[in-house]
C-alpha cells in the first residue's frame, strides 16, 4: 500500500507537470511544471528507498525535494504582481535557487555520510548537510506560502474565485515540505509514516493544482477535453474508484485489526454495487451528474458548438413557424437544465403562447405589459441576480410583478428580435438543480432566440413570397385573358363605330353578324382556357393551308384594315402541321400590332414561304417602330410597351406560343420605317 501511495502520487505529479510544460504560455507555468515534475521523482525515489532500503536513493530523494520546492518559490515570484514587475529580482531568485540546488548536489556528493546515514539503531540519521537541506526547504515552504497569501489578498473577487482553489494545492505542498523539514531539524532522523504523510498530503496539493489549472485555464494553458468523453468514461472512472474505494476499505479494516463475517463483507460490497448501478442507470441521477460535470469540469457550462450545430441543422430542415417553434424548444430542453419553457410570439398586440412545457397555452401578455417594454430595451430579462442592475423598471417587474413571473414561469427570458423590433420571447422556469443562472446560461438562451428569430422571419417572408407569387399569377392570368378580350372588344367596338353609316347595306349586316360570332366564339375559348397556352403534350396538332388560314384571319380583321393596305404574297399549297387556334393567337397579335402602328392610309405586307423543313412567315409594316433599348431589354417581357394604352402582353404572349409551337421569333424595327417580324415553325 505504500509503495501504491508513493507511486500514484508520482505518476499524477508526471502527469500535471508534462501536461503543464507542453501547453503552457506563461514562464511562472513552466515553472510550476518543473516543481511538479521534481516532485514526481522524489515520490519514485521514496518508493526505491522503501523496496530497497538504499540509502542513496533517499539522499538523492532530497535533490529533487529541494529542487520541486525551489521551483515553486519561483513560480509563486513570477505570479505576484508587484515582484514579477522586477525582472532583475526574479532573474536574480532564480540564480540563487539554482545555484543552491547545484551547491547541496555537491555537497551530498563530497559528503554522503554527513548528509544521511544509518546506525545500530532501526532510524536512519541526518547530518549537518541534511540539516542545511532542511533549513533551506523549510524557509522556501514559508516564503512561497506568504508569497501565496499576498497574491490572493490583492487579488480582485474575480480573481480570488479563480486562484483559491489552486492556491488551496500550493498551499499543501507548502504544509507537506514544511511538515517534513520541521521533523527532519527536530529529530534528525526519517520515518517511514512521515513519508507516507507527506506524500499523501502532496497528492492532495498536486490534484488541486492540476485540476483547477485546466479548469480555469491558469498559466496560459491551451486544453480541450471533449465533455462527452468524459461522459462515456463516467462508468469506467466509477468501476475504477469503486474498486480503489473497497481496497482502501479492506487495508483500513486489516490495519485496525477488526475482522468481518463473510456475509457482512459481501452485503457491503453487494450495496454498493447496487448504489452505483442506480446511479448509472437513474435519469435524474445523471441529469445531476452532467451538470455537476459541465459546470466544474469545463470553464463553459456548454458545449457551444453542438447546441449551435444541433440548431442549425433542425432549423435548415423547418419550414414552418410550427416546426421552428417546436425545434427551438427541444434544443433548449435537450441543452439546459429545465423543465419548465415557454416561446411566446407577437399576435397583434399581444403575446401569444405559442409553445409551453408544462402547458400555458391560450395565454397571453398584453404589449403593455412591464416585461415586454423591458424586453424591448434588453436582450434578456433575468429574475434574480447577485448584482443590483439599478432598473427601476427590473425591480419594478420583479416585486410588482412576482405573481406573474410566477404564473408564467419565467426566471429567465431572452428577447426574440428582428429589425429592431420584439416579435416574441423565450422564458424558462428554474434550473433544476435549484442554482441561480449565470452568464453562460443567458449567452445559451439569447443565442438561439436570435438564430430562431431570424428563422422565423424568414420562413413568415417565405409564405408571404409565396402568397404573393399566387397573387401575381393570378394578375397575370388576368392580365393574359384582358389581354385577348382587348383584342375581341376591338373588333365589336369597330363594328359599332361603323353600324350606323352601313346599316343599310346587305353585305355590312352579313360581315357584322360574321364577325360578331367569331369574336364570341373566340371570347368562348378564352373563357375556356383562361387564356394560359396549352402545353406541348396537350397541344392539337391539324395540317393547315397557310393561304386559307391567312384569309379567314384577315377576314376576322377586316373592321381593323379597312384604311389599310394589305399585301400577301404565299407560296401555293404551303402547309404546316400545327396547333391552329395557337397559331392564330400569336399571328392575330403580330397582325393587331402593325394596324396599331401604322397610321391611316399605312402598308401591311404578309409573306409566308418554304424553307427546308419549316414554313416562314414575314409580317411588315410601314409604322412607328420600336427604340434599340426596348428592343434589347424588355420586348419579350411581361407587361412592357411602347403603346400608350397597352397591356404589355402581346409580345410576350407570341414569344410563348411560338416556342410552344417549337418554333423562333426575330423582330427588327426602326422608329421610322417600321417593323418586320419574321416566324418560322415546323412544317
Amino acid at each position: 500500500m505504500d509503495l501504491l501511495i508513493f507511486f500514484f502520487t508520482a505518476l499524477v505529479g508526471f502527469f500535471g507537470g508534462v501536461l503543464i510544460l507542453a501547453r503552457s504560455g506563461a514562464r511562472y507555468g513552466r515553472t510550476m511544471a518543473f516543481g511538479l515534475l521534481f516532485l514526481s521523482f522524489y515520490e519514485v525515489l521514496f518508493a526505491l528507498f522503501t523496496m530497497t532500503g538504499a540509502v542513496v536513493a533517499l539522499r538523492l530523494a532530497t535533490f529533487f525535494e529541494l529542487s520541486s520546492a525551489s521551483a515553486f518559490l519561483l513560480s509563486v515570484t513570477s505570479m505576484e504582481r508587484g515582484l514579477s514587475k522586477s525582472r532583475s529580482l526574479v532573474n536574480r531568485e532564480q540564480q540563487i535557487l539554482i545555484a543552491g540546488c547545484i551547491l547541496y548536489g555537491i555537497l551530498l556528493i563530497l559528503f554522503p555520510e554527513h548528509a544521511i546515514f544509518s546506525s545500530s539503531e532501526t532510524y536512519l540519521h541526518f547530518g549537518w548537510v541534511m540539516k542545511l537541506q532542511s533549513a533551506a526547504i523549510l524557509t522556501t515552504s514559508i516564503i512561497f506560502m506568504w508569497i501565496m497569501e499576498n497574491i490572493m489578498r490583492s487579488s480582485t473577487d474575480e480573481q480570488r474565485r479563480i486562484l483559491k482553489y489552486p492556491a488551496l494545492g500550493i498551499i499543501a505542498l507548502g504544509v507537506s515540505f514544511m511538515l517534513m523539514a520541521v521533523y527532519h531539524l527536530s529529530m534528525m532522523r526519517a520515518n517511514q509514516d512521515l513519508l507516507i504523510l507527506c506524500s499523501l498530503i502532496s497528492l492532495v496539493g498536486i490534484t488541486f493544482v492540476i485540476f483547477f489549472s485546466i479548469r480555469f485555464k491558469l498559466f496560459d494553458l491551451d486544453i480541450f477535453v471533449s465533455r462527452y468523453v468524459v461522459y462515456h468514461s463516467i462508468t469506467f472512472m466509477s468501476i475504477g474508484a469503486y474498486l480503489f474505494g473497497i481496497g482502501i476499505f479492506i487495508l483500513g479494516v486489516e490495519r485496525l485489526g477488526i475482522r468481518l463475517s463473510f456475509v457482512v463483507m459481501g452485503f457491503l460490497v453487494f450495496s454498493v454495487l447496487f448504489t452505483l448501478a442506480f446511479l448509472l442507470i437513474s435519469k435524474e441521477a445523471k441529469a445531476h451528474l452532467k451538470f455537476f460535470i459541465n459546470t466544474h469540469f469545463f470553464a463553459n457550462k456548454y458545449d457551444y458548438r453542438k447546441e449551435w450545430g444541433e440548431l442549425s441543422g433542425y432549423l435548415s430542415i423547418a419550414y414552418n413557424e410550427k416546426q421552428i417553434i417546436h425545434v427551438s424548444a427541444q434544443v433548449i430542453l435537450d441543452s439546459m437544465y429545465i423543465t419548465e419553457l415557454a416561446i411566446w410570439l407577437r399576435d397583434g398586440n399581444v403575446f401569444r403562447c405559442a409553445y409551453a412545457i408544462p402547458s400555458l397555452m391560450n395565454q397571453q401578455i398584453p404589449e403593455e405589459e412591464n416585461l415586454i417594454e423591458y424586453l424591448r430595451k434588453n436582450l434578456y430579462f433575468l429574475r434574480k441576480t447577485s448584482r443590483v442592475p439599478g432598473d427601476p423598471l427590473w425591480e419594478k417587474i420583479t416585486s410588482a410583478k412576482s405573481d406573474f413571473l410566477q404564473k408564467n414561469r419565467i426566471e429567465l427570458a431572452a428577447s426574440m428580435m428582428v429589425e429592431n423590433k420584439l416579435i416574441g420571447f423565450i422564458a424558462v422556469g428554474k434550473e433544476n438543480p435549484g442554482t441561480p443562472y449565470g452568464r453562460d446560461d443567458i449567452d445559451l438562451l439569447t443565442a438561439i432566440a436570435s438564430q430562431s428569430s431570424a428563422a422565423l422571419m424568414s420562413a413568415r417572408f417565405a409564405q408571404e413570397l409565396v402568397m404573393n407569387k399566387e397573387l401575381d399569377t393570378f394578375n397575370r392570368m388576368s392580365s393574359y385573358v384582358l389581354h385577348d378580350l382587348k383584342n375581341a372588344a376591338g373588333n365589336l367596338s369597330l363594328i359599332l363605330q361603323n353600324a350606323p353609316s352601313h346599316m343599310d347595306n346587305a353585305d355590312f349586316r352579313n360581315d357584322m353578324l360574321e364577325t360578331i360570332s367569331q369574336t364570341l366564339g373566340r371570347i368562348d375559348k378564352v373563357m375556356t382556357r383562361l387564356g394560359a397556352a396549352p402545353k406541348k403534350g396537350e397541344q392539337s396538332r391539324e395540317t393547315v393551308s397557310l393561304e386559307l388560314f391567312f384569309e379567314n384571319l384577315l377576314s376576322k380583321l377586316s373592321p381593323r384594315l379597312s384604311d389599310i393596305a394589305v399585301v400577301k404574297s404565299i407560296e401555293k399549297e404551303l402547309e404546316v402541321t400545327t396547333d391552329p387556334d395557337m397559331l392564330e393567337r400569336a399571328l392575330e397579335n403580330l397582325l393587331i400590332n402593325a394596324t396599331e402602328a401604322v397610321q391611316n392610309n399605312g402598308r401591311i405586307s404578309i409573306q409566308c414561304v418554304r424553307c427546308a423543313n419549316r414554313a416562314t412567315i414575314i409580317i411588315e409594316d410601314n409604322g412607328t417602330g420600336m427604340t434599340e433599348d426596348f428592343m434589347r431589354d424588355r420586348m419579350f417581357k411581361p407587361f412592357q410597351t411602347t403603346k400608350k394604352h397597352g397591356t404589355g402582353l402581346g409580345l410576350w404572349q407570341v414569344k410563348n406560343i411560338v416556342d410552344q409551337l417549337g418554333g423562333t421569333i426575330d423582330i427588327e424595327s426602326d422608329l421610322t420605317e417600321g417593323t418586320r417580324v419574321t416566324v418560322t415553325i415546323p412544317q
